[in-house]
């Protein structure tokens, strides 16, 4: 870890040092004595653009993208964070992979979010004219960030990512075996989704679909729509879950080689689905009827042969 530090430090020193160009223009007249060194409880960051505002808006960027490196580094510490075999000794292009993927995760922490300009202890600018004559802005920045405030970044983080990694482990573990209701286990599958659209990352996002895609598999596997009584004048059928019959509100289709007159009474259970039979039909084992259901666009189908 203390390679990362003294990489973050060397960063800020080199960055608050004043350009060999001519100053020609400046916030104040004296230098303040924090620019280009380091202070407790404060992060310290310098900038330069073209205009004095996009030269602000990149120290503050800079300032950002410090804190979550300082958050990075405790996350690795405390938790053990792997991300391409990050280790001890300090892999510094694995702790900007985290410091990234980080900026993405904690992007909504209030305190990451509030970072301005207007928040900052102090800073000071300068308008500098190079040889060629061009001009550009360096700007410093002195932003607080105590320990106490960073112990508290990390534990917001740390907590948002409980809450997440808890909510994908309870869709992870749901077993639509153990419901009795089609409305239920699709209410799941939507709550998934929805979860999904809060994600900010893209390995959560990943792990989602995975979970989804499970989902889809289940439903392949085990939901079948079942005929349970059936004559030439009408029959019943009921959509099972595996061997277990589930309620629902769907209306199914009905389609028939000679059956007319076909009337589908949905019920909670069994559907009641009625027709005639002589107009249409000879007697002959080839007369059949077919029930179709549809969930989440797929279609469940079941044929029965009406003798």
């Amino acid at each position: 870890m203390k390679r990362i530090f003294v990489l973050i430090t060397l960063i800020t020193l080199f960055g608050g040092s004043i350009s060999a160009d001519k100053v020609i223009e400046k916030s104040s007249r004296r230098q303040p004595e924090w620019l280009g060194g380091m202070q407790d409880g404060y992060i310290i960051v310098a900038a330069e653009a073209e205009t004095l505002d996009a030269a602000q808006q990149k120290a503050i960027t800079g300032v950002r993208e410090q804190i979550l490196s300082a958050v990075a580094t405790k996350v690795q510490s405390s938790t053990a964070i792997t991300l391409h075999e990050v280790t001890d000794n300090g892999d510094i292009q694995s702790h900007r992979e985290l410091v990234s993927m980080l900026s993405v995760e904690a992007a909504d922490l209030p305190y990451l979010a509030d970072i301005s300009p207007s928040h900052a202890e102090d800073y000071w600018w300068c308008k500098l004219r190079r040889d060629d004559k061009t001009t550009y802005y360096q700007y410093n920045v002195k932003y607080p960030l105590s320990s106490s405030k960073l112990r508290l970044l990390v534990e917001q983080y740390e907590k948002q990512q409980k809450a997440i990694t808890d909510s994908l482990q309870y869709f992870a573990g749901i077993d639509f075996s153990n419901y009795d209701a089609l409305e239920s286990m699709l209410q799941v599958y939507s709550d998934l989704r929805r979860f999904n659209e809060t994600l900010r990352d893209d390995a959560h996002h990943s792990l989602c679909d995975a979970i989804r895609r499970g989902y889809d598999r289940m439903f392949a596997t085990y939901l079948h729509p079942e005929v349970t009584i059936a004559t030439r004048d009408s029959l019943h059928v009921r959509l099972m879950y595996g061997d277990k019959a589930v309620t629902h509100n769907l209306r199914p289709k009905a389609k028939s080689n000679c059956l007319t007159a076909i009337e589908v009474k949905p019920q909670q259970v069994d559907d009641l689905v009625t027709y005639d039979y002589q107009t249409g039909c000879y007697d002959d084992d080839q007369n059949w009827i077919e029930l179709i259901y549809t969930v989440l666009g797929r279609k469940y189908t079941t044929r029965k042969y009406i003798k």
